[in-house]
């Protein structure tokens, strides 16, 4: 009675005052409170050191022995339970409180850090992909479920060993960026199973460093990839398809246009071929050189409602005359444009025969206005035309067609196209 006084003058709620063991471990179990006060000698076959393990055991709150008993052997008992403070009959009001604030700091503590470590080992348990950490040594200290799968590992037989006898790669690629190679060592690899299979995989490795920054050890992380290889095959495989779709799509839209035009069958292709060594020689990228060779195939499908007699004819056409071939170009544009290229195919078809001072057409555009590409095509086109039969004239020598374009550079012609197709043909490199 007298303790159950100081506890409620310290500020505690006594939930219930039992006198024997078994009914103390029953009593916790049911009340669930925030510490039990205990002593060791009490009413029953139970005494209190071993009713203190029994709570310990199924998980019960902190215990604090008040007792009189100081002998070693009944201390070394005490201590195996684990109990959170330990008052020796008499005592003092503030040294019960203190050692029972002390106690409860220390179990809310570790509440928090059991239950951040049973979050974290659910969230490992749970993880999608390998986990391995590593000590200074080099040896094994936890390995996460995926880990052992991927591994075709054992838990019992895992802890332990050297890292490099359980986790072992081959054909490592490089790594996937430079931030990662320096800091990280994240590439793709090929992981040797316990059961000799091989498994494609991604893989991390980083230091474990503490607040003071010294390292603690490595963690391995690891992943299979053999889905999203193989994902990526297939559509490497469907993008190749799509691309000879493509690809043949424009081959037929070229000998469509030319089947009407046979005097300049083959002018498309040639201006293609052209168009695609000046982007290579302008340092265009890979996308960029594709997209100015298409466009090149294409670029005089809009011929196609020209009348063949104003194709075929062997003069000089009338203003009227003109202005339908001239209108070539805006109606290859509506033909393509709503064709889905990955490039700007239709307008670098559009805009073929504009120039950069403003004076080719259909839209009398300057300069920047013109995309690279079209800028490129504008001198291919020209070079491969004046070189090549028409109805109305004979071929000209390639030097005339290469002084045409000189007479233009920086002027009608984009300065650099021009310079890269003079080099061209002053090297050697490209022959039609």
């Amino acid at each position: 009675m007298d303790i159950r006084r100081r506890l409620a003058r310290l500020g505690h709620e006594v939930v219930a005052v039992v006198d024997s063991g078994e009914e103390a471990v029953r009593v916790v179990l049911e009340t669930a409170p925030d510490i039990v006060l205990m002593d060791i000698m009490l009413r029953g076959e139970m005494d209190g050191i071993e009713a203190a393990g029994r709570i310990r055991d199924q998980g019960g709150p902190p215990v604090v022995f008040l007792t009189a008993h100081t002998d070693g052997q009944t201390l070394k008992r005490a201590g195996e339970t684990g109990p959170y403070g330990y008052v020796i009959k008499p005592f003092e009001e503030r040294e019960l409180g203190a050692t029972l604030d002390i106690a409860l700091y220390k179990s809310r503590m570790e509440r928090r850090l059991t239950e951040t470590e049973r979050w974290m080992s659910m969230t490992l348990a749970h993880l999608g992909e390998g986990v391995l950490t590593v000590d200074p040594g080099g040896l094994v200290r936890f390995a996460n479920p995926e880990a052992l799968r991927l591994l075709g590992e054992e838990a019992a037989g895992l802890s332990g060993r050297e890292l490099r006898s359980v986790y072992r790669t081959r054909t490592v690629f490089c790594p996937a960026s430079a931030e990662a190679a320096s800091d990280k060592r994240e590439r793709s690899a090929l992981l040797c199973r316990k059961d000799g299979t091989h498994l494609p995989i991604e893989q991390t490795r980083s230091p474990i460093v503490d607040d003071r920054g010294k390292t603690l050890g490595t963690v391995v992380v690891f992943r299979d990839i053999s889905h999203h290889r193989n994902v990526e095959q297939a559509l490497r495989r469907s993008l190749a398809n799509l691309r000879r779709t493509l690809e043949e799509t424009v081959n037929a839209l070229t000998v469509t246009s030319e089947t009407r035009d046979p005097f300049t069958a083959g002018h498309q292709q040639r201006v293609s071929r052209l168009a695609h060594a000046l982007a290579v020689e302008l340092g265009f990228e890979a996308e960029g050189r594709e997209a100015v060779r298409l466009a090149g195939l294409v670029h005089d499908i809009g011929k196609i409602h020209v009348p063949s007699e104003i194709l075929a004819k062997p003069e000089v056409l009338t203003p009227i005359e003109m202005g339908i071939v001239r209108d070539h170009s805006r109606v290859g544009h509506d033909i393509l444009r709503d064709i889905p290229f990955p490039w700007p195919v239709a307008r670098m078809v559009l805009e073929h025969h504009e120039r950069l001072d403003g004076s080719g057409y259909p839209g009398g555009l300057r300069g920047e206005d013109l995309l690279p590409g079209s800028r490129v095509l504008a001198v291919a086109d020209v070079v491969e035309a004046m070189t090549a039969h028409r109805p109305y004239r004979a071929a000209l020598r390639l030097d005339t067609a290469l002084g045409e374009i000189s007479q233009g550079r920086g002027v009608r012609y984009d300065p650099d196209v021009v310079d890269a197709c003079l080099l061209l043909f002053e090297r050697g490199g490209f022959r039609f």
